[in-house]
């Protein structure tokens, strides 16, 4: 069939979705649970002269966009504009459609123009990041079309509609979708793979907000000064034309808030215990948005905006941020052009020619440095200047690695844990011809020890109600002939970061960590000799 009859189908079933439901209620926010902020620091943050004609900006509101306002938004948005369709990429876990906008030019979307991506509200309180994406649809459409000439541009407003319109952070299952890209637990970041592995975006933009009172009122008596923090991918087995794309883009988003008027910094977060008074980077963990996008070998760029706690307090200023950046990495994304898709798909190229040699990280951490911040007195608003323990994921440490092998051997009966990874956009085969199969050169591996623990993050324990089994494991020769049936999970493609990711495991987000996948009884296999391409064939589940 031909992709405009997808595109209409799709469009179909948006609209099918938008008019079910219509009667919704409104987003669940309680304003009585927010900080009110001192007035000589509330004066520091005035609105911005740009104006936003999104839903939660009309009238005389208390809350923000719900979800039904949304759908109707866009849907308005597409019938009034030739550039945007809308798709319903899946279904939340209580049943709201998760909307996808391809916005483009005139002749569609274009897969040899560079595609960005804008994924808003993973976390359900955090509501500037989606209001922005709405907003950033609109200039598209309406007063910045020219761009779309040049490059592809899909809006995911609501990554968690559920948790938005509960004004919750976490899934209706308790799940933080954010720490969900590899292990695909969620149906919302199913679907947000599922899209990614479709349209395969270069430059990708997580749009979050972050915390100002709280634990930075409880370690260091201050609000956070900062308007918005950055940070790229920053994981082990990152290709280094990502690290160099990478610094471009993030210099493009900050360039245009600060252009604002707006404070930027690195992006920074602590735990919530007051006594421990470390402050971190974002993770270099294989889990969030963020570092899955890099190992997808897209500039993935995290921004977070000063909102968390405050309601709707400088929503405009915080909303303008979001905006500002989007259209700085959209307009260098259009800049460009065709070099972009040609480094991206350069990127993917060189890692998969790295199957069989040399080593790969298996865990890194983050380094420790000090580094100097700015905050507000929480009581009279004066400017501070903190040093603080820094955690830096610019710099990251091998703490674990491995030789890279040329694949992955895996049982039969681990099928799901092989369409998780085709969920992904990683390439698998099935073995067959049994009897024409010669032995393969594998490394199996040895349990040492095997406890029960907690994922962690740059804040500490991720509650998630999902327990890991914490392994230590060794590698072992053991030539096999694999029984037909079996997969092969070729490390020779690009998206191979992804696969070391999820199938090495002793790191705290592989799938046997997370019981996503059985290695007791040697189920998970290292290739170390590139097998006869006739002994297999490409999985088509």
């Amino acid at each position: 069939m031909s992709r405009l009859f997808h595109l209409r189908a799709a469009r179909v079933a948006a609209c099918a979705a938008l008019l079910t439901l219509a009667g919704t209620a409104s987003a669940q926010f309680d304003p009585a649970k927010v900080v009110v902020e001192p007035a000589p620091i509330a004066a520091q943050f005035p609105d911005p002269a740009a104006t936003f004609d999104t839903p939660a900006f009309t009238g005389d509101r208390r809350d923000f966009t719900s979800h039904a306002e949304m759908a109707a938004f866009v849907e308005k948005l597409r019938r009034g504009s030739g550039r945007v369709e809308i798709e319903t990429m899946g279904r939340s876990q209580e049943g709201r459609a998760m909307l996808l906008l391809v916005i483009s030019g005139k002749a569609g979307f274009d897969p040899s123009l560079p595609t960005v991506m804008l994924l808003g509200q993973q976390h359900g309180n955090e509501p500037a990041g989606g209001e922005a994406a709405l907003a950033v649809a609109r200039q598209l459409a309406v007063v910045r079309s020219d761009l779309l000439e040049r490059v592809n541009v899909l809006v995911i407003p609501r990554g968690n509609p559920d948790a938005a319109e509960h004004f919750a952070r976490v899934s209706t299952d308790g799940t933080d979708v954010n720490r969900d890209h590899l292990l695909l637990r969620t149906p919302e970041v199913q679907a947000i793979a599922a899209t990614v592995r479709r349209y395969r975006p270069q430059v990708m933009l997580d749009m979050h907000e972050f915390t100002v009172a709280g634990r930075w009122v409880d370690k260091f008596g201050s609000f956070m000064r900062y308007d918005a923090l950055l940070q790229a991918a920053n994981t082990g087995n990152l290709n280094p034309e990502v690290h160099r794309l990478q610094a471009r883009y993030l210099s493009a988003a900050r360039t245009a808030i600060e252009a604002r008027g707006q404070r930027v910094s690195d992006y920074f977060t602590t735990s919530s215990d007051a006594h421990q008074k470390a402050v971190s980077m974002g993770g270099v963990n294989v889990d969030t948005g963020r570092n899955v996008g890099g190992l997808r070998n897209a500039v993935s760029i995290l921004l977070e905006t000063r909102g968390v706690g405050l309601g709707r307090a400088h929503l405009a200023r915080r909303v303008e941020a979001h905006v500002a950046a989007a259209m700085g990495v959209i307009e260098l994304a259009a800049q460009d052009g065709f070099g972009l898709v040609a480094s991206t798909r350069d990127a993917g190229t060189a890692t998969a020619a790295q199957a069989c040699r040399g080593d790969m990280a298996v865990a890194v951490r983050q380094t420790p440095e000090r580094r100097t911040l700015q905050f507000l007195n929480a009581g009279t608003g004066e400017p501070r200047e903190i040093e603080v323990d820094w955690r830096s994921s610019t710099t990251l440490q091998t703490t674990s690695w491995r030789n890279r092998p040329c694949g992955y051997l895996i049982d039969a009966g681990q099928k799901s844990a092989v369409d998780r990874l085709l969920t992904l956009g990683v390439a698998a085969n099935v073995v067959v011809n049994p009897d024409k199969t010669h032995a393969w050169s594998t490394e199996a591996y040895e349990i040492l020890t095997d406890a029960s623990g907690q994922r962690q993050d740059a804040r500490g324990a991720i509650e998630d109600g999902q327990g890991i089994r914490v392994l230590t494991v060794k590698t072992m020769h053991s030539d096999l002939a694999p029984r037909a049936g079996s997969y092969f999970i070729s490390m020779d493609q690009p998206l191979a970061g992804l696969v070391s990711a999820a199938l090495e495991p002793d790191s705290q987000n592989s799938f046997a960590a997370n019981r996503l996948i059985e290695i007791d009884r040697q189920q998970l296999r290292r290739v170390g000799i590139p097998p006869d391409p006739g002994s297999f064939l490409p999985y088509r589940p």
